[in-house]
């Protein structure tokens, strides 16, 4: 078996997605976050690919799914139930080569059909399941008790599927109405705090999730988060829906809460 760091980066991406029995959906959503993140020529900007520009990479990356399942990498199935699940039927042979064929099957839906999930061979899951993040050392992180209720607080979100900050379903609080000036800036300085360390680190990325989309977002730079959360139509305070800003691990950052020193971190992440 190669080494992790000699697949490619379409490659890597899409075995990721088979060691976390990911669905085919949104994988080439995910493709352009890992260019991003690897800091790739490539790389999409600092926002999502548009539905075009994800029907666009689809020739590309179905031959090296096929390539992974012809090497006993990677299964492609069709989801049974609520979740993956092993038992679920492989998808062979001139199926499969239809079901990559089809944009739509790559793209994410809400209202699919049918839902295609990528599965790492056991193989594949031996070789990989530690090398698919960056390896972190967990050196001088502090231990999850010596964390402040608000920095265990951004952790938990950024491990959730939704990461909300703002927003009806975000963790904090709506800003006050009635706050103008240096008095609104420092209100949003406090609110950020806790969040700061973890983006200047590169361990969490912050993003914008517009109206218009369940999928589309826009990352927000270090330097433009004070801006943004003082920014009303960008937090969705009065929304009613799953919008506003949000934050999400990085690999970098999944490494670190992965690693031994911070395991406890794993079993930690929820509230009552």
């Amino acid at each position: 078996m190669q080494p992790w760091n000699a697949l490619s980066p379409a490659e890597q991406t899409l075995m990721r997605c088979g060691l976390w029995q990911s669905p085919l959906a949104g994988t080439v959503q995910q493709y352009g976050i890992d260019l991003r993140w690897a800091g790739a020529k490539d790389a999409p900007p600092l926002r999502s690919y548009s539905r075009d520009e994800q029907r666009a990479l689809v020739p590309q990356l179905a031959p090296v799914v096929l390539d992974l399942v012809e090497r006993g990498l990677l299964t492609v199935r069709i989801r049974q139930g609520m979740g993956a699940a092993p038992t679920d039927p492989v998808v062979t042979g001139s199926q499969l080569q239809h079901v990559l064929a089809e944009p739509a099957n790559w793209l994410w839906s809400p209202k699919a059909a049918a839902t295609f999930d990528l599965h790492a061979t056991e193989s594949a899951c031996e070789s990989w399941h530690t090398s698919a993040l960056p390896a972190a050392t967990g050196e001088g992180l502090p231990g999850w008790d010596e964390l402040t209720r608000e920095q265990q607080k951004v952790l938990v979100c950024a491990a959730e599927f939704s990461g909300m900050l703002t927003g009806p379903f975000g963790i904090w609080e709506d800003l006050p109405t009635e706050l103008t000036g240096t008095e609104l800036s420092e209100w949003v300085d406090r609110q950020l705090a806790p969040l700061l360390p973890y983006v200047r680190e590169g361990w969490i990325e912050v993003r914008h999730f517009p109206v218009e989309s369940g999928e589309a977002f826009t990352v927000i730079p270090l330097d433009d988060l004070r801006t943004a959360f003082a920014d009303r139509s960008l937090r969705h305070d009065d929304g009613d829906d799953w919008v506003g800003l949000g934050c999400v691990f990085t690999y970098t950052g999944l490494a670190v809460w992965r690693s031994g020193a911070s395991a406890a971190w794993g079993s930690r992440l929820t509230f009552d």
